[in-house]
């Protein structure tokens, strides 16, 4: 089961400390709050919290609410978020980066990888049997590359991943 904290310490990760700020701030209001009220709040710039805000948007860590001001053109956006949208919204971050190193995964599994020992570019073996086992940039003849460490590292990534993940669906329920 993750905390609280624990959430909040990933969306540090990935919007920084004042991502952080806005989410502890709309987290505490419970009829969400306009960007002037979270500057107040954070201390934080409002071009800063508008753009942090529309970044959280698009990845689902925060929602807007627009209503109309009376009977004129203009409208008020409120920004709200809680725990429940803050881990769907890590759920669908973390399963799409699992699917992400799944491929890598399989792709370092089923390729054969040759390396330049002078610029240590890496080819695959079709790429290097396209190039006579030479490197493109100074001819040097290939050597076979092994990948066992990365295999090995993706898969550790890929537990720790599934872990995160049963860990929020623990915390759905």
């Amino acid at each position: 089961m993750l905390t609280e904290n624990e959430l909040l310490s990933f969306v540090e990760k990935m919007y920084g400390a004042s991502g952080r700020k806005i989410i502890e701030v709309l987290m505490k209001s419970k009829t969400g709050m306009e960007i002037d009220e979270i500057a107040h709040e954070t201390g934080l710039r409002t071009n800063d919290i508008r753009r942090l805000l529309y970044e959280m948007a698009q990845e689902g860590f925060v929602i807007t609410l627009r209503s109309q001001r009376g009977e004129s053109m203009w409208y008020t956006y409120r920004w709200y978020t809680d725990i429940g949208i803050i881990k769907r919204a890590l759920v669908q971050r973390f399963r799409a980066t699992l699917n992400i190193l799944n491929e890598r995964l399989e792709y370092e599994q089923s390729t054969t990888f040759y390396i330049c020992p002078n610029d240590y570019t890496i080819y695959s073996f079709e790429e290097a049997f396209e190039n006579g086992f030479r490197c493109i940039h100074c001819q040097s003849e290939l050597i076979a590359f092994d990948n066992k460490s990365i295999i090995t590292f993706l898969k550790s990534l890929i537990e720790e991943l599934e872990k995160i993940l049963k860990a929020l669906s623990t915390n759905e329920a």
